[in-house]
């Protein structure tokens, strides 16, 4: 009896996994939740420095579909992430995770979106990049944006707190 055959989709998350232990970032750590399935993956981001999230450690989880990579993973955080990339429930909203076509009214550049080209390593950065710069056309937590271009020190006064319950998790 043959082995069941490995799905290219697995292949390819597996091939980016070994990329990021070969190479790993700075500020990110990103590991299959168990080594049955590398569908989902535990994720972990450390605020970048100069930020208002700079030291935080924001807990998260990747989930990859099985048409990978012809469609984007999931990114959700744990936590009451307060951004305007970050919607209530933790899911993020950043170009990176969208597929052309996906919805006309976005604004986002067709170059920003998901393409099979992209993977795991550029949507990491990307999560990891948006808590320095957010991305204005993808806007998931309108109190957050809406305070941010209001009263950025407010808005950096409510991020902390945030980020200190999540440590509390």
């Amino acid at each position: 009896m043959d082995a069941p055959r490995e799905s290219k989709s697995s292949k390819r998350i597996k091939v980016e996994y070994s990329e990021l232990k070969l190479h790993p970032h700075n500020g990110i750590k990103a590991d299959p939740t168990n080594e049955s399935n590398v569908y989902e993956w535990s994720v972990n981001i450390i605020g970048p420095p100069g930020s208002a999230y700079e030291g935080a450690v924001i807990p998260g989880f990747l989930t990859f579909p099985k048409e990978y990579p012809l469609l984007p993973p999931k990114v959700k955080l744990v936590g009451q992430v307060f951004h305007p990339n970050v919607a209530p429930d933790g899911t993020v909203e950043i170009p990176i995770l969208h597929v052309t076509g996906d919805d006309p009214s976005r604004h986002d550049s067709t170059q920003e979106r998901w393409s099979p080209v992209q993977n795991v390593e550029k949507i990491l950065l990307a999560v990891r990049g948006m808590f320095i710069h957010p991305f204005e056309e993808n806007i998931a937590n309108t109190q957050a944006n809406d305070l941010l271009k209001a009263d950025k020190e407010k808005f950096e006064e409510t991020v902390k707190r945030s980020v200190s319950m999540i440590a509390v998790l």
